[in-house]
């Protein structure tokens, strides 16, 4: 028997304990809903009547001398604690950060009085904003007015390269404090409670920045659906080891660049891979995909619809009580730290010389495998027979090449991946003597 007629395992080979209890509070549904009937033209009138997903906005106009003051403007919360009126989160929306030229020319623009889109502003409660867009185009602004940085690259006022605002001639600035950035709020009033109110972002933020570069999947959802689950998976994706498994720098910068041509132009291959997930927030999201994947067989659309499982999961799970996000930090730690030492920098590749690339079709059954409770208690055992551990992958990812080229997507494929993983960790487990 070849290796590519090697015999599947069925899920009678693998320990019920392979998957493991969830733990309390942690069970979310992944029920479809039952498709409504089409609604009548009477239904849809009806519907519109009632002002069913209508988003209520006013307008608002800043002027750009007060906009440092207004950004750095507190009221006291529940608690009687400062907080921000407006906040501009620094995960809100896109890590990379305008260049000084960038903000240069948005400055320009208004010397110019070149119309400049607005901001969108959602009113988290009474009289107190998040940027939901614009959140680059304020801060600009703010670092202009501290005096931050110097203008740079101008192309009609270049002979105010090189000054900050406070060494502009008096009537430059006087012309630009003169100047007005526009704002649309989306009122509170707009959604019904904490579910409506996320459908309702996400809507708008989507559409909103339908026309410029795409956003990623994370960092539409770091924007909509920010809570404390979201929060510990952006804590977590700092993680050295695990930068360095999916080859992302260390410290990465962030300040924009102008395309990816540039990126391949300044590094290796890997190292500009690494920097396109960080600008778009795949690392948060895999560190997502490892506590959703835990519930994965309970979504039967598998990995076809992955964005879906993991909107749905992160609602849920942002209500998640701390000490089960205890849990989850823990877990991912240790799981990252186990797969670390006992495979290194290739841990989530096929561990072929010829394909040195992590790939998430590795990583979602490996994690999920190494973090269950058929392995757990022979993690050190496998680290200090790493080369029994690798052998095993090695020879079930070749036996497997079809199911794990990351072309075949489906729930049954998926739950295959789990169990051809739990084979391999066994037979691994069954050749090492015990530590």
């Amino acid at each position: 028997m070849t290796k590519r007629q090697r015999k599947q395992p069925s899920s009678s080979e693998i320990s019920p304990t392979a998957i493991g209890a969830l733990l309390a509070g942690e069970q979310v549904s992944f029920d479809d809903d039952v498709a409504a009937p089409k609604a009548s033209d009477e239904e849809l009138n009806s519907r519109y009547a009632k002002g069913e997903i209508r988003i209520v906005t006013e307008q608002a106009r800043y002027p750009l001398a007060g906009i440092l003051q207004m950004l750095r403007e507190t009221l006291p919360d529940e608690t009687g604690r400062a907080e921000l009126r407006y906040q501009l989160d620094p995960e809100y929306q896109r890590r990379h950060r305008w260049s000084a030229e960038r903000k240069s020319r948005l400055i320009e623009s208004f010397l110019l009085n070149v119309p400049v889109p607005p901001v969108f502003l959602y009113e988290r409660d009474l009289a107190r904003f998040e940027v939901m867009d614009g959140r680059q185009r304020l801060t600009a602004l703010s670092d202009f007015y501290a005096d931050r940085f110097a203008l740079t690259g101008l192309q009609y006022w270049s002979d105010l390269d090189g000054r900050c605002y406070s060494q502009l001639p008096s009537k430059v600035r006087d012309g630009i404090d003169r100047r007005y950035i526009s704002s649309i709020i989306l009122l509170k009033e707009t959604a019904e409670n904490e579910a409506h109110a996320a459908m309702l972002k996400k809507m708008v933020f989507e559409r909103l920045n339908s026309g410029g570069v795409k956003l990623g999947s994370q960092e539409t959802r770091n924007a909509v659906y920010n809570g404390p689950l979201n929060k510990l998976c952006l804590q977590l994706s700092e993680l050295a080891s695990f930068r360095r498994m999916w080859g992302i720098p260390l410290e990465p910068a962030t300040e924009e660049r102008n395309s990816d041509e540039e990126v391949d132009d300044a590094l290796d291959e890997a190292t500009a891979s690494g920097m396109r997930m960080f600008e778009k927030m795949e690392d948060v999201e895999l560190v997502l995909r490892f506590f959703a994947y835990r519930q994965i067989g309970e979504f039967k659309a598998g990995l076809n619809k992955i964005s879906e499982f993991l909107d749905r999961f992160i609602v849920r799970g942002n209500r998640f009580a701390p000490s089960l996000l205890a849990d989850y930090r823990t877990m991912f730690e240790s799981t990252i730290g186990f797969l670390w030492d006992a495979l290194g920098n290739d841990a989530f590749t096929l561990l072929d010389l010829g394909r040195r690339r992590a790939t998430k079709i590795v990583y979602d059954p490996l994690m999920y495998v190494a973090n269950s409770p058929d392995v757990v208690p022979h993690r050190t055992k496998l680290i200090a027979h790493k080369d029994v551990l690798r052998a095993e992958l090695q020879t079930m990812y070749q036996a497997n090449a079809e199911l794990f080229s990351g072309r075949r997507t489906n729930f049954v494929d998926t739950q295959q991946r789990n169990r051809c993983m739990s084979v391999a960790f066994a037979a691994a487990i069954a050749k090492t003597p015990s530590a």
